[in-house]
């Protein structure tokens, strides 16, 4: 039994590494992501040493966050391996290129982060990369949050998704 599955339900994003402009890039489906600190504003997430995002990350020292309604998107990204195949082309993606480190973002998405790398922690067989956002952009956001939360997938396992209902439930 795998005690992670414990955490999940989580958020699913596409983390976006390497160059547009150079023609090195890659996507990889992620839930183990986590905002990490205010100010400055940073976001971390967890990536398998033995994924070609980590090597991309690594030699760019910069990742983009993608956050995307598109569940079976999230799912064919993280279905194939971005070193054997182009996912951009393989699954007629649109990207443009972040402002700083041409990373990709996707077209398509609810909002798009461009990270530069702080630090990157290795623990047992993965990488815990720290990156300070220097840019970022939302649809249909306020101060709460996305106006249509429910639209966001959170990750159950495999190839399961689920999906918040549109109610808001307060504290007394």
């Amino acid at each position: 039994m795998k005690f992670y599955r414990a955490l999940h339900p989580r958020p699913a994003v596409i983390v976006g590494s390497g160059n547009v402009e150079q023609g090195k890039t890659n996507l990889m489906a992620c839930s183990w992501i986590t905002p990490i600190s205010v100010e400055p504003p940073t976001i971390g997430f967890a990536c398998a040493t033995k994924h070609y995002t980590k090597e991309l990350i690594d030699k760019y020292q910069a990742f983009s966050v993608n956050i995307t309604e598109d569940y079976e998107l999230i799912f064919k990204v993280g279905s194939v391996k971005g070193r054997e195949i182009d996912k951009i082309k393989k699954f007629a993606i649109k990207t443009k290129p972040s402002p700083n480190f041409k990373l990709p973002l996707l077209e398509k998405s609810m909002a798009t982060f461009e990270c530069k790398v702080l630090e990157g922690i290795e623990v047992g067989d993965h990488v815990f990369y720290i990156g300070e956002v220097l840019f970022w952009e939302a649809k249909d956001f306020d101060e709460e949050g996305f106006k249509e939360f429910w639209k966001l997938p959170l990750h159950k396992t495999g190839r399961f998704f689920v999906f918040c209902d549109k109610k808001v439930y307060m504290v007394k």
